[in-house]
């Protein structure tokens, strides 16, 4: 199986940080460095990923016989003629046509996704997947979609409306732009408002049912997460405006 040795291996043999990694294989950063570490446990899932990180980018220098899922990770040693090189384009196309899934954290789920975050990236391959809209390139980045609940951000979204989301690494949180929105988690709640950066240490949650949700002031130290908006799509086409017939 593979050992947490192995993993800093791997890593390292490519030349990445943990963040890289990390959206190499599709998971958190946090989750890498606790496997590194042995403080988490690499589940089958997570190994599969590596897996396939591994097959499309040929380790020759990496030194471990790594066990995944019960194959080697290493190539098996061929005795007869190489395969001819169409064919290995060919097999290598398919895998590039393969559809990228995208975990959908829906309102059931979110009580979960929040109470598991731990484990967040086992719990996210429970959930159901479904492919990225035309012209997103799923390549260095952690993806979700993320269904909306309640009428707090109406008329910009309503429930059940669908979010594509991107995960911004922490050192990013620099980067967030006032008054866009985002996806954020806290220690309790998973929440899509508005932000306002008031300081370092506090941030402003703006919903725009203002009327009805007031602003809030929420300490930075108590974010796990921040997802950036990315896509939207409608479960209801808005109401038109009232019009009169003139021909």
């Amino acid at each position: 199986m593979l050992e947490a040795h192995n993993l800093v291996e791997i890593r390292e043999l490519h030349a990445m940080s943990q963040d890289d990694f990390a959206r190499k294989i599709g998971r958190t950063r946090e989750l890498v460095n606790k496997m590194e570490n042995g403080k988490a446990h690499i589940s089958k899932p997570t190994l599969q990923r590596i897996k396939n990180f591994l097959d499309s980018n040929i380790s020759h220098g990496f030194s471990g016989d790594v066990s995944f899922l019960g194959k080697s990770s290493q190539p098996a040693r061929n005795s007869g003629r190489a395969q001819p090189y169409f064919l290995e384009r060919r097999e290598q196309k398919k895998k590039d046509l393969a559809p990228f899934l995208v975990s959908l954290v829906g309102v059931k789920a979110q009580a979960g996704y929040v109470k598991n975050f731990e484990q967040v990236d086992e719990y996210v391959d429970t959930l159901e997947k479904y492919s990225l809209p035309p012209g997103i390139n799923p390549t260095g980045a952690v993806w979700r979609y993320f269904e909306v609940d309640g009428d707090s951000m109406e008329p910009t979204l309503y429930s059940g409306d669908l979010i594509l989301a991107s995960m911004m690494q922490q050192e990013d949180w620099t980067d967030i732009k006032d008054f866009s929105v985002y996806i954020i988690l806290m220690q309790d709640q998973l929440v899509v408002k508005r932000v306002f950066k008031k300081n370092e240490q506090e941030w402003v949650l703006i919903s725009d049912n203002d009327e009805a949700y007031p602003q809030k002031l929420l300490p930075v130290s108590g974010i796990r997460q921040v997802w950036k908006f990315r896509r939207h799509i409608r479960s209801v086409m808005p109401q038109p405006k009232e019009f009169k017939i003139a021909v």
